[in-house]
């Protein structure tokens, strides 16, 4: 028999308390109960009269108590998923300045939390944008006076610039053996704990940028192999989101898929995965798509193919490109954008197979890099020395600036040979033959005085630049420098090192605000614990 329900006609036993029933919900609660229930309303003696005009007892008040709190428990969830999916509905491209814009006094918990997801949410799907280019200029200008006041220590007389050699001593730069030609390309892990490398001497080698050291080698030395000296250059590496595949482009044509995880004993990487052959020229660019195993190349053969890693097959190729492609790069979105010798950047639609052309103009030459900000904006570094913004939905440059690296010996622009950003921010980085490593500030507003390519700082680098790479939150970069150009044995710098380097861009003692923030479930717990404890203050009073 349930408990609580006596039989029809039965009457309590003395000593015993009835109470009547609550009118609560019972999922249990079926038709055969209805008599009992109906009864169990019904007051039938004069002692159940007496009990029921009594005061309420003490385990009454408890349960009522705890009723109202299991209630205001379940407003509160309610109430706390109403205004995260307010804050999931709205506000889908507002920076994260703009979140941060908000009265102290008048914010709460709650309303952190609401940002705090909004701002994951557009991390998510690459529409926040961190604003880190005037810290970084402060950062760097902050270790160039270090720098020179460690030569004014080491030296009588005063210097008015750093140099390379200024940086290296203070530790700003570092740069490492195992390459003996010039160094073509470089790629980096997003966590930024590894790096690979590729020179024109046939070998890739895989870092470890925390440490400072070298890992394994991927590919060995020409000297060690059969392969021809000339086809066996490295043009091009790039390296998988997820960390896992590392792909290599070479003058040969093909481009070789290796497993970065699967190293088993000191130098050497056991696992090449897989070599893909079917360009007819040499691989001068390769791309991943973000957060995505697609792969893209680009080859002198004016063709770009797309590859699949997850199942490690290739998909198809790309034609447009009238002369050579000379670099890739490819964002969130399925669409990669390539530039060419002539003298075009080509957004290509893989889903509609179609692609969009943009056009420098007759006084711009081609472009030998190319980067992608976020997925409707890209940079382009241009051979004449030009330096252009663009934006998908403008079939020109938002911004061109000439001479970006200054005049060559004879009068011309020195080349722009490499071009980076960190995804999702407003910091670029170029790299050329001038003997500076320059950092830009792109700004892709919605109005025209909104965009723009302002210059922000430079750090002396000897040699050709060939291949840039930032480190998680902009803290270093790490370069490919070398004597000569990466496509070619012109203009070469002597003195210059060939070497993978790494560049230090903020003081490692320097305050990291995004470190300093709660995780998610940490918020969202600690704020519905307050807001529950100010309701039950409230109530209380």
């Amino acid at each position: 028999m349930a408990k609580g329900v006596r039989r029809k006609g039965s009457t309590p036993t003395a000593g015993s308390t009835s109470k009547r029933s609550r009118k609560t919900l019972d999922l249990a609660w079926n038709d055969d109960n209805d008599d009992a229930a109906d009864d169990n309303d019904h007051i039938h003696s004069d002692d159940d009269s007496e009990n029921a005009n009594r005061e309420p007892s003490l385990e009454d008040e408890d349960e009522s108590e705890e009723e109202a709190l299991d209630a205001k428990k379940v407003r509160l969830a309610r109430e706390y998923l109403e205004k995260i999916d307010k804050v999931s509905d709205d506000g889908s491209s507002t920076g994260e300045s703009e979140m941060e814009e908000h009265d102290d006094e008048n914010d709460s918990d709650t309303d952190r939390v609401g940002r705090k997801l909004q701002r994951d949410r557009l991390k998510r799907e690459g529409m926040l944008e961190r604003q880190v280019a005037d810290k970084l200029q402060s950062s760097i200008a902050a270790l160039e006076a270090t720098s020179l006041q460690q030569k004014n220590t080491t030296k009588t007389n005063t210097a008015t610039t750093s140099t390379m050699q200024d940086w290296m001593t203070a530790g700003h730069t570092q740069l490492f053996r195992g390459h003996d030609l010039t160094v073509t390309s470089v790629a980096l892990q997003p966590d930024g704990t590894k790096a690979i490398s590729g020179s024109k001497d046939h070998s890739v080698l895989l870092w470890d940028v925390q440490q400072g050291k070298r890992l394994a080698t991927l590919t060995e030395h020409w000297k060690k192999t059969t392969v021809n000296r000339s086809g066996g250059q490295v043009l091009s590496v790039a390296l998988s989101d997820d960390g896992r595949y590392a792909a290599v482009g070479k003058a040969d044509a093909t481009v070789t898929i290796f497993d970065v995880r699967s190293r088993s004993n000191g130098r050497q990487l056991a696992q090449k995965v897989q070599t893909f052959e079917g360009h007819k020229g040499p691989v001068t660019g390769l791309a991943f798509q973000s957060q995505s195993l697609n792969l893209f190349s680009a080859s002198a053969d004016r063709c770009i193919r797309h590859y699949n890693l997850q199942d490690m097959m290739y998909m198809e190729t790309l034609y447009g490109h009238q002369s050579g492609v000379t670099d890739i790069d490819c964002g969130r979105a399925e669409r990669p954008i390539s530039v060419g010798r002539d003298r075009t950047s080509r957004g290509w639609k893989l889903a509609e197979d179609t692609h969009l052309i943009f056009r420098g103009g007759s006084k711009i030459q081609s472009a030998d890099s190319i980067t992608v900000l976020k997925d409707d904006w890209f940079l382009t570094g241009h051979e004449d020395g030009h330096l252009c913004l663009w934006m998908t939905e403008k079939k020109k440059a938002v911004t061109t600036l000439e001479n970006a690296h200054g005049l060559s010996a004879g009068g011309l622009g020195n080349g722009v040979l490499s071009v980076a950003s960190l995804r999702g921010s407003d910091v670029a980085a170029s790299g050329s033959n001038d003997g500076y490593l320059r950092f830009w500030k792109p700004r892709t507003g919605k109005t025209l005085n909104e965009r723009g390519l302002d210059p922000l700082c430079n750090i002396p680098m000897e040699g050709h630049i060939n291949g840039i790479a930032f480190g998680p939150k902009a803290k270093f970069c790490v370069v490919a420098v070398g004597q000569e150009h990466k496509f070619g044995r012109y203009g070469s710098v002597k003195g210059a090192k060939n070497r993978f380097g790494i560049v230090q861009l903020q003081s490692p003692d320097a305050a990291d605000d995004d470190d300093d923030e709660e995780s998610e479930d940490e918020v969202a717990k600690d704020a519905a614990e307050e807001e529950a404890s100010a309701s039950d203050d409230s109530d209380d009073e």
